[in-house]
């Protein structure tokens, strides 16, 4: 059996993480969020800051206890069964690069475009085809493009922050109300603040690949969203004493008319640039973990096999890479024959929001009820003041889902859609495991999850012992439905 690589260690961890959260449309919710909220959005965006910090926790406890690429749905086997594993990973994930993973190179070429005049379709697509080849060629080389990418751009985003703060541009200033909308409309701007933040988790897939996943995972998921919460207030404060927050709010671009009211012409170059390598962070990030995913998913019997084919050479799921970038690459063509702009981002952005969110519900729930059935499993990393962060990232992902947009009617079209993905995605669950003769809800053995993760991965330096010889039936013991 060939195995993924662990090569990784905290620096490309931390890239992973923050990979996906600094990305083209969080800076669009960014930008809105400062230009509908004012300086005040930071409010909101601390709310998220601790809501997400309750998720890292327990995405860390799960990837510490089950450290496999198939990340939220190895973790919810042992806890809920299959069909619940099934849609949390396809639900949350294979949505949300459909959703959000064309969207982003859409971006990217609408922002390419209006540097260079080049025609934003072709960018985009030359753009998902570069993605893919550099992941298709190993992971080594996902982290060498992405640490520098990552650390370059909250770089710029910090010191274009700073520089607006403290009126270091020779630009005009603005005399903006720090609190630009009502509090009702602020307090309802939790979707937009959570975008912020959402992804942390991307590096969960890796798991197989980064040395001491059980430390270097939680570190790198909380470190990375507190870093991303100075650097966005830092550059949203800046941005509104200097740009119009009407020409923010209304913008696809948001942030690139913020750097600009900073910089001139040169700030707007610069974030453009920064928009570009955003998009190429955030692709990477999906080509890089939602594969896993599939991989481990597979690999458990709840995807087809071929989704767990290795490269014998560069040792990545290649076929599911490939599956990821089909995904995007629809996405893509649908955004650019319907011409969508700030709206149509917003709506698919609001519709994985939704989807996402459930499944960090469900990873919330999966903290609880592996606690309560294996109270004494091998835990790395422990969550501190259990139960209170799960009770709290819960009850906060349903109120975020509940009032994902401000306006009633756009809350109703992102639920139905939303609900219609989830109960297709039931189906095609129910419809696979009964055809293999597996049980829905019936959860698997932790042990036997474990091991099945220890016996596929490289050397986990000791801190999970080897692996039992696999059992003559995957599904031994366990009751069929």
């Amino acid at each position: 059996m060939t195995k993924l690589k662990r090569s990784l260690g905290f620096g490309a961890a931390y890239a992973a993480s923050t990979g996906l959260v600094v990305s083209g449309t969080a800076m669009v919710s960014l930008g809105n969020g400062f230009g509908i909220g004012g300086l005040a959005f930071a409010i909101p965006a601390f709310v998220g800051l601790v809501i997400i910090t309750m998720v890292a926790i327990s995405y860390g406890e799960l990837a510490s206890m089950l450290p496999g690429g198939g990340m939220v749905g190895e973790y919810t086997l042992p806890a809920l069964g299959r069909l619940m594993a099934i849609i949390a990973v396809l639900g949350g994930y294979l949505v949300l690069v459909s959703a959000d993973g064309g969207t982003q190179l859409l971006v990217a070429g609408d922002s390419f475009e209006s540097l260079t005049g080049f025609p934003a379709p072709a960018f985009s697509f030359g753009l998902l085809i570069i993605l893919l080849v550099l992941n298709i060629s190993g992971v080594d080389i996902f982290a060498r493009v992405q640490i520098p990418i990552v650390f370059g751009m909250m770089g710029i985003l910090a010191i274009m922050g700073i520089a607006g703060l403290l009126g270091l541009s020779h630009q005009p200033t603005v005399d903006n109300p720090i609190l630009n909308t009502d509090w009702g409309t602020l307090a309802s701007m939790g979707a937009v603040a959570i975008w912020l933040y959402i992804g942390m988790e991307f590096v969960a897939p890796l798991a197989e690949e980064v040395h001491r996943p059980w430390k270097n995972i939680p570190l790198a998921m909380v470190v990375g969203v507190a870093t991303i919460f100075v650097v966005d207030v830092l550059f949203g404060w800046g941005a509104t004493h200097y740009a119009d927050l009407g020409e923010m709010a209304a913008s696809s671009i948001p942030h690139v008319v913020g750097a600009t009211a900073i910089f001139g012409a040169a700030g707007g170059f610069i974030m453009t640039v920064v928009t570009i390598l955003a998009s190429f962070s955030t692709g990477n990030s999906y080509l890089a973990a939602i594969p896993r995913m599939l991989y481990g998913l597979a690999n458990e019997g709840l995807l087809p096999k071929w989704l767990a084919k290795v490269s014998k050479r560069s040792r990545v799921p290649w076929t599911g890479m490939l599956v990821t970038a089909g995904c995007m690459a629809a996405v893509l063509v649908y955004s650019t024959i319907s011409e969508g702009g700030i709206e149509l981002i917003i709506q698919l952005v609001s519709i994985a929001c939704t989807t996402w969110l459930l499944s960090y519900i469900i990873a919330q729930v999966d903290v609880l009820v592996l606690r309560r059935r294996y109270p004494d499993a091998k835990r790395p990393f422990r969550t501190p003041l259990y139960p209170v962060p799960q009770v709290i990232g819960i009850l906060s992902c349903v109120y975020l889902i509940v009032f994902i947009v401000p306006e009633l009617e756009a809350r109703l079209v992102v639920w139905g859609t939303a609900a219609v993905i989830i109960a297709a995605i039931a189906l095609f669950g129910i419809v696979w495991l009964k055809l293999n003769r597996l049980p829905l809800f019936t959860p698997t053995d932790l042990d036997q999850t474990q091991s099945n993760i220890v016996e596929r991965s490289e050397d986990l330096e000791g801190e999970y012992p080897p692996a039992p010889t696999p059992p003559a039936t995957r599904d031994r013991g366990e009751a069929r439905s």
